[in-house]
């Protein structure tokens, strides 16, 4: 804060500052007009000196305006070195800037451990795997347009396309890995936002929203509270944050979900007068939190094990040929998981036979013989199934699909961070509520 002081205009003494320190006057007369209004007397130096003093103010009835946040708590917890170290190391450097700029004390606060505290600020997962330059001019020349993802030779990309930052370093809204904005996903466009909705079902759709968010919270939490806001999903808000592996299978999860929904009304129900059995039990389209449905069931799920072994094994088969250094050595993104059929890597197709005694057939493993005498092997377990979402007769008619989700009329899944979507009738509820509590 800057104070400017007109030396050649001595009749009206200067004005104190904000922050506890007394201005400093070295005339003669100004001293005399400060102790004269101190003790509520004019100065005797004439008439008209009186007249002046009579129709200004006097310093005792001017207010010294006090600071606030000179006794303030948090300002003084700031100053503690293990708090604002756990601070810090929750918060990116642009967080960290903005905290110094709320008011002087803190940032008084902040500046005597400012070293370390840049130096414990968050940190993007790959800040510590090199740069490649072929995938980087690659990753680069694509990014240009967000439908480089549709792409689907941008499946084995695990590298990063540059150096990572510092300043905008946030958690992966649907996983929870820290990453960059040099390794998050470019923003998809603003007309593919309505395609990440999901129906719910009905459990689902009746449930507090605080039983549907992680983790979770109270049924009686407000809708505009800051926890809530946290938790549901701001992908049209505040914009999308993902990391590249649950990124870049956005647009191809959103186009299998709404090839469900057009297959289910080309063949619906009825199919030529005779029952088809589509929409009975489990065998319509279930709640877009899967698993985690309010009203999931257990079911028992069969999985073709050559299949699985051999998709897992194309996918090792692909980190290695794009691991740098040449030969044997693999240089995989901490984003790469390596699978058991790892052990098979260099066997051919036809021989994709793993030694394994976890990958025998056993209580989950089952050996059928097919036809022609081939033995293969089926995977056996039991996983939790969401319950059916309704479908309603004006979207078969017009073939809106999800038009209650995508206005805002109904509760919905975000498909893009796995996160609620409040509806209309939740805003509604938040609004009474709150203007009932007043």
């Amino acid at each position: 804060m800057a104070l400017f002081v007109d030396l050649d205009e001595e009749a009206e003494p200067p004005q104190t500052q904000h922050y506890g320190t007394k201005p400093e006057w070295h005339s003669e007369r100004a001293r005399q007009q400060l102790s004269a209004g101190a003790n509520g007397s004019a100065p005797s130096d004439g008439g008209q000196n009186q007249s002046q003093s009579q129709s200004q103010p006097t310093t005792a009835d001017r207010e010294e305006p006090k600071n606030l946040n000179e006794h303030n708590g948090m300002a003084k917890a700031l100053g503690c070195y293990p708090i604002v170290m756990a601070i810090a190391s929750s918060i990116d450097l642009n967080t960290l800037d903005n905290l110094s700029r709320t008011c002087r004390q803190i940032h008084q606060a902040l500046l005597q451990y400012r070293s370390t505290l840049l130096a414990h600020t968050l940190h993007c997962v790959n800040e510590d795997v090199p740069v490649d330059p072929e995938d980087t001019f690659r990753y680069r020349a694509r990014a240009g347009n967000w439908y480089y993802m549709e792409d689907g030779r941008t499946g084995d990309y695990n590298g990063k396309s540059g150096s990572c930052a510092r300043d905008m370093v946030a958690e992966c809204r649907r996983c929870g890995t820290v990453v960059c904005r040099n390794c998050a996903i470019k923003p998809p466009a603003p007309v593919v936002l309505r395609d990440r909705h999901r129906r719910l079902c009905l459990p689902c759709s009746k449930a507090p929203l605080g039983s549907l968010v992680k983790p979770p919270l109270r049924p009686d939490t407000p809708l505009d509270s800051d926890e809530m806001q946290r938790a549901i999903c701001t992908c049209a808000t505040q914009g999308v944050w993902l990391c590249q592996p649950c990124g870049r299978s956005i647009r191809g999860a959103d186009h299998d979900y709404k090839s469900i929904w057009k297959w289910r009304n080309q063949y619906g129900e009825v199919l030529g007068g005779l029952g088809t059995g589509i929409g009975e039990g489990d065998r319509g389209v279930i709640c877009g939190r899967e698993a985690e449905c309010c009203g999931a069931k257990e079911r028992e799920q069969e999985t073709d094990c050559d299949a699985a072994d051999a998709r897992e094994q194309d996918e090792i088969n692909n980190s290695n040929s794009n691991g740098s250094g040449g030969g044997n050595s693999i240089n995989l993104s901490p984003w790469a998981t390596p699978s058991p059929a790892s052990s098979i890597s260099g066997s051919p197709p036809s021989e994709r036979r793993t030694p394994s005694p976890q990958l025998r057939p056993g209580y989950a493993r089952h050996e059928i013989e097919g036809i022609g005498g081939v033995v293969k092997t089926k995977l056996l377990r039991t996983v939790r199934v969401g319950a059916c979402v309704p479908e309603w007769e004006d979207e078969k008619n017009t073939g809106d699909i999800l038009g209650r989700e995508v206005s805002g009329r109904s509760r919905s899944w975000c498909g893009w961070c796995y996160r609620v979507i409040p509806g209309k009738k939740d805003w509604e509820m938040a609004s009474s509520a709150k203007n009932g509590g007043k």
